[in-house]
């Protein structure tokens, strides 16, 4: 019951994002750890060829008790020798489907700016 209830909240996200044509964003490999995935999925905007840019790297996860097959993540990058962005973050939400893989069904990304509005926004920096 609890992987046909798993396999329901897949469809389910699914239908209710943008890209519910396409299923998740992100499916994971067998035996990856949540952390794993989320990383796999964001290497190409965190650095290239092993290269970074980024003075420190946060990362938390958070799952509710007894329900360790959704995850919330959240990966944040500060410190960026970049002249104009400060800081980027990425807000996560996988499941662990019945396969036993996480997929990644949400992600929000935001940034800091040195100039202009100094909170989270979705818009590019100035």
């Amino acid at each position: 019951m609890k992987r046909t209830l798993i396999a329901c909240l897949l469809a389910g996200l699914a239908a209710g994002t943008a890209q519910a044509d396409s299923g998740p964003l992100y499916t994971g490999q067998p035996g990856e750890l949540p952390v794993q995935v989320a990383l796999a999925y964001l290497a190409p905007d965190m650095g290239r060829d092993g290269q970074f840019e980024y003075a420190r790297l946060r990362i938390s996860q958070r799952s509710q008790p007894e329900s360790f097959d959704r995850v919330s993540m959240s990966v944040q990058q500060d410190g960026l020798l970049d002249d104009s962005v400060r800081a980027r973050r990425w807000s996560l939400q996988l499941i662990r489907g019945a396969d036993s893989r996480w997929y990644i069904t949400r992600q929000l990304a935001e940034q800091r700016c040195y100039r202009g509005p100094q909170g989270w926004q979705r818009k590019p920096c100035p």
